[in-house]
Order: C-alpha cells, then structure tokens, then sequence
C-alpha cells in the first residue's frame, strides 16, 4: 500500500501531512549559502511510512534547485545523507 505524503514549506519548516492530518516537520534555518537542518519529528502513528524521508527529500530536493548546501545538524537528516548517496553532493564541509 502506498501511502500519500504531502509537504509544505514555510520558511522555516517543512510540514508532512497524511489523509490532511500534520504528522511531521522537519525544521531549518538559512545562512548565507546554506540550508541547515535542525531537527525532524513525526508522530509516532506515523512512523515507517515515509514521513521522515519524504521531509528530508524535500528539503534536500530544494537544496539542489536553489545550489544551495545542506548542514544537517539533525541527526534523521544526518543519517539521511549517509544512506542515500545521490544527495553527497549537497552535504557542506
């Protein structure tokens, strides 16, 4: 069963919603060049269906369109990065 994510972005946050209900948020700020991911939360129903890697690929997504590079201070987004090598490129430092 697939399961239907849609993400917003406000600019400070991406937000997750399943069915309409907001299920998680993934949190950054900007510098200069830079997108710096603070911290990722998904409610507990929601958990393994995607949420958080949805969250981080929009994000990590709009990196790339924009040129800019990702510090993921967040831990999920951190992890992230280190299992899907198609977004090294993005990482800063």
């Amino acid at each position: 069963m697939r399961v239907s994510i849609e993400i917003t972005r406000t600019a400070r946050s991406y937000a997750a919603y399943l069915d309409g209900i907001r299920v998680g948020e993934l949190i950054y700020t900007r510098r200069d060049r830079e997108i710096v991911a603070l911290h990722t939360v998904v409610e507990e129903a929601a958990e393994g269906k995607g949420v958080g890697g949805a969250l981080a690929r929009a994000l990590l997504d709009d990196a790339r369109e924009g040129g800019l590079k990702v510090v993921a201070q967040c831990p999920f987004v951190a992890g992230f990065l280190d299992r899907h090598p198609e977004y090294a490129d993005l990482r800063a430092g």
